[in-house]
C-alpha cells in the first residue's frame, strides 16, 4: 500500500483536476497519472473518470475513498505528533474536554501543576461531548473529559472510562437579585424558587441532572436563555435577573458579585468522567493522565492555600 497513492485518490474527489492535485502536492501532472494508473492496477479496477472535463470517482473509487480519507486523516495526524515531538522534545498528549469540564477542572493554576506532574506535552481543546466522541474514535483525541450521561452509552462502546469527580448542583445568583430580598437563613426555598428565570446550560450532563432535581421539588422555572459555556452564563447572572443552577465548582473563584447558595431541598450530583479508547496505544501513560486528572483539584486546592 502507498501511502502517496491514497492521498492522491482522496485530493482527486475534493479538487476534481489533475493539475490542481499536483500543484497541491507540489508534483508535475504526469508524475500524478502515474500514481493514478498504478493505484488501479494495484485494486485491479477503474478508479478514476473524466466527466465534463473533470476527474471523477468511479463507484469503486468511491469505495475505496472511505477508507484512504481515514487512512490520509490518521497518517496528517502522525505526523503531526512527531513534529511537535521533535520541536518539544515531548510526546503530545490531546485532552478534550466539554465547557463545563473546563471549568471545573482546568481552572487556576492547573497547567503548572500538571506541567509538573507529567512528562508530556499537554494540549487541551473544548468542544461539545457528541464532537469530543467523534474525535475519540478517529484518534484525534487522546482522551475525554465530559460530564457523564445515559445519552453517550452507545457512543462510548470500545472505550474505557473512570470518574473523576462527583460535585453538587448549586445556585449562582446575585446580591440584587429580587430572590434574595425574599429568602431568609442564606438558603432559598423551593417556593421561592418557583417560576423564577434561569439562564440553561446546554449541556446534556447538565440539563439532566436540574431536570431532575426539579422533579424532585416540583419545581418548573422559566429559561429564556441558553447557553454552552459557563463564563455567558455567569455573565447573564450579573445582570441581576437570571439565575443559573450549575456544578459548585464551576465558578471558582467567584468574583463579579455572583453569590453561591445551596439548592433547597434533596441535593443533586454531578459525574465528571474521563474516557479513553481501550485499544488505546499506552494503557501506562494513559492511567497516569487520569490518575493526575483525579489529583488536579486537590493539587489545586493545596496550591491555593499557601
Amino acid at each position: 500500500m502507498n501511502i502517496l497513492r491514497l492521498q492522491i485518490l482522496v485530493l482527486i474527489e475534493r479538487l476534481r483536476k489533475v493539475t490542481a492535485v499536483a500543484d497541491e502536492l507540489g508534483m508535475k501532472q504526469p508524475t500524478v497519472s502515474f500514481h493514478m494508473k498504478k493505484l488501479e492496477e494495484e485494486w485491479g479496477m477503474p478508479l478514476f473518470e473524466m466527466k465534463t472535463g473533470k476527474v471523477m470517482l468511479t463507484e469503486s473509487g468511491k469505495l475505496l475513498y472511505q477508507y484512504a480519507e481515514g487512512i490520509d486523516r490518521l497518517y496528517r495526524e502522525a505526523q503531526e505528533r512527531f513534529a511537535s515531538y521533535r520541536r518539544q522534545g515531548k510526546h503530545q498528549f490531546v485532552i478534550g474536554c466539554t465547557d463545563a469540564a473546563s471549568s471545573v477542572l482546568f481552572s487556576g493554576n492547573w497547567y503548572r501543576l500538571a506541567e509538573e506532574a507529567s512528562t508530556l506535552q499537554i494540549n487541551l481543546i473544548t468542544d461539545q461531548t457528541n464532537r469530543l466522541l467523534e474525535q475519540l474514535h478517529t484518534g484525534k483525541l487522546d482522551l475525554i473529559v465530559f460530564g457523564d450521561s445515559p445519552l453517550y452509552e452507545r457512543e462510548l462502546q470500545g472505550c474505557q472510562s473512570e470518574l473523576l469527580l462527583e460535585d453538587r448542583l448549586s445556585l449562582f445568583t446575585t446580591k440584587s437579585h429580587p430572590l434574595l430580598d425574599a429568602q431568609q437563613g442564606g438558603t432559598a426555598s423551593s417556593y421561592l424558587l418557583q417560576g423564577q428565570s434561569y439562564v440553561k446550560l446546554a449541556d446534556p450532563s447538565i440539563e439532566e441532572a436540574v431536570s431532575s432535581w426539579f422533579a424532585k421539588e416540583q419545581l418548573k422555572l422559566s429559561s429564556p436563555l441558553s447557553t454552552d459555556r459557563i463564563d455567558l452564563a455567569l455573565n447573564a447572572v450579573r445582570a441581576g435577573s437570571l439565575l443559573a443552577l450549575l456544578p459548585s465548582s464551576a465558578a471558582l473563584p467567584l468574583s463579579g458579585g455572583i453569590l453561591r447558595l445551596p439548592l433547597p431541598g434533596q441535593q443533586q450530583s454531578w459525574k465528571l468522567v474521563a474516557a479513553w479508547r481501550s485499544d488505546y496505544w499506552n494503557p501506562v501513560q494513559q492511567q497516569r493522565m487520569v490518575a493526575l486528572l483525579k489529583e488536579l483539584p486537590k493539587l489545586q486546592k493545596t496550591a491555593d492555600s499557601k
